[in-house]
C-alpha cells in the first residue's frame, strides 16, 4: 500500500529545531528543595536535563514566590513563541534548499500561547515575515501529528501546495516549581516543519496519518485558566503506553507493515521509562528507537518533531519512520513517513 500512496503524498522538505540556552539539571531541582534528588529523577523518569526560556535565577524566584509570571512578562524576560520559531524556520528553509517555497498556510500547535487572540500562528508568521493563511490547531502534546493530519488534508485536496507547521512549547511558564511530580518532567523547545506537493520534492513523504480522541478523559491532563499544569499521573502513564502501542500497531496494520519493516520509531517524549515500555511491547530494537527526552525533557508538542529534526541527516532514501504521540484531550495520533 505504501508504494501507491507515496506518489501523491505531501513531502516534508525541511525541518528545524530550537532549544533555549538555560539548562536545568537534576541537581538544580535538588537545590530547589522540593523533596527530590538528582538520582531519584534519573531513576524514575530517565531525564538528566531540560531547557527553559526562563533564566535559572527566575525559576528560583518563582519557586520562592518572590516574582510572578506577569512580572517577568512586564520586564521582557520571557521569549515569545515567534522568537522561538525563528531558528527552526531558518534551519528548515536551509534544509529544503531549492525546494523551498513560501507557505500558503501556516499552522501552529502549542500548549502555552502568547495570545488568546489573535491566533498564535499569525503572530509567528508576522515575526517571520510571512503573509499567508495562518491559524492554530492545538492538541497539546499531540499537536505535531494533529497539525500534520490537517496540513495533509489541505495539501492532498488541492487547497494549498505549500504548508508550514510550528510547534513552540514553554511548559516551564505554567509549572508549579514546588511540585516534584511534574516540574522535573518538562522542558521548552520549538520545531518548524515545511511541507510541499511540488513535483520531485525530496524529504519525508507523509504516507498516512491517524488521529483519535477520547474526550471523556479531558480532565486527566490540564492547565486551568491562569493555573499550573496538573495531571492524573497514574492514569496518564498507563494511557500513554497503552495508546502509543495501539496507534502504532494500527498504522502498521493498515499499511500492511510489520515492526521489522520500520527503520525508525519516534514516540511522544513524555519520559524515558514510558518510551522503553512502549518499545518493548512493540518489539522495536534500540537501533530503531530515536529519542531526545533524556537531554531535553518532555517538550510537549515540540518533542517528536524535534527528534525528527535532530536526526534529519541520518535518514536515507527508502527509510520508513513511524511517529506516535499522545496528549491531553485525551488524544493519540500517528504518522507513517518514508524518505524519498
Amino acid at each position: 500500500m505504501t508504494s501507491n500512496l507515496s506518489a501523491n503524498a505531501p513531502v516534508i522538505t525541511g525541518m528545524g529545531h530550537f532549544f533555549p540556552s538555560t539548562v536545568l539539571t537534576n541537581s538544580f531541582f535538588e537545590e530547589l528543595d522540593i523533596g527530590t534528588s538528582a538520582e531519584w529523577i534519573t531513576e524514575r523518569v530517565g531525564i538528566r536535563e531540560r531547557r527553559t526560556v526562563l533564566a535559572a535565577d527566575d525559576v528560583r524566584l518563582l519557586r520562592r514566590g518572590e516574582i510572578t509570571l506577569e512580572n517577568l512578562r512586564q520586564q521582557g524576560r520571557i521569549m515569545s513563541v515567534g522568537e522561538m520559531c525563528q531558528e527552526p524556520w531558518d534551519m528548515a528553509r536551509q534544509r529544503a534548499g531549492d525546494a523551498f517555497r513560501d507557505p500558503h498556510v501556516a499552522i501552529a500547535g502549542l500548549s502555552v500561547p502568547d495570545w488568546d487572540i489573535p491566533a498564535n500562528a499569525c503572530a509567528i508568521a508576522a515575526k517571520l515575515g510571512l503573509e499567508c493563511t495562518a491559524f492554530d490547531v492545538n492538541s497539546a502534546c499531540s499537536s505535531f501529528i494533529v497539525n500534520l493530519h490537517v496540513a495533509r488534508a489541505l495539501l492532498t485536496s488541492g487547497q494549498a501546495a505549500e504548508a508550514a507547521i510550528f510547534n513552540a512549547e514553554r511548559y516551564s511558564l505554567r509549572m508549579n516549581f514546588s511540585d516534584r511530580s511534574s516540574c522535573v518532567l518538562f522542558g521548552d523547545g520549538a520545531a518548524a516543519t515545511l511541507l510541499s506537493t511540488s513535483a520531485g520534492a525530496r524529504g519525508l513523504a507523509v504516507l498516512d496519518t491517524i488521529v483519535t480522541s477520547s474526550p471523556a478523559g479531558y480532565l486527566h491532563v490540564r492547565i486551568p485558566d491562569g493555573g499550573h499544569f496538573d495531571q492524573n499521573g497514574a492514569a496518564v502513564q498507563k494511557f500513554a503506553v497503552t495508546k502509543t502501542v495501539a496507534i502504532t500497531r494500527e498504522i502498521l496494520a493498515r499499511n500492511q507493515l510489520a515492526t521489522a519493516d520500520i527503520n525508525y520509531f519516534i514516540a511522544h517524549q513524555a519520559n524515558y521509562r514510558m518510551l522503553m515500555s512502549a518499545c518493548d511491547k512493540l518489539g522495536f530494537s534500540p537501533e530503531q528507537h530515536l529519542y531526545n527526552v533524556d537531554r531535553f525533557g518532555n517538550q510537549g508538542g515540540a518533542g517528536a518533531p524535534a527528534v525528527l529534526s535532530l536526526n534529519w541527516d541520518r535518514f536515507k532514501v527508502g527509510d520508513k519512520i513511524v511517529v506516535a504521540v499522545v496528549g491531553s484531550g485525551l488524544t493519540w495520533a500517528a504518522a507513517l513517513l518514508q524518505v524519498v
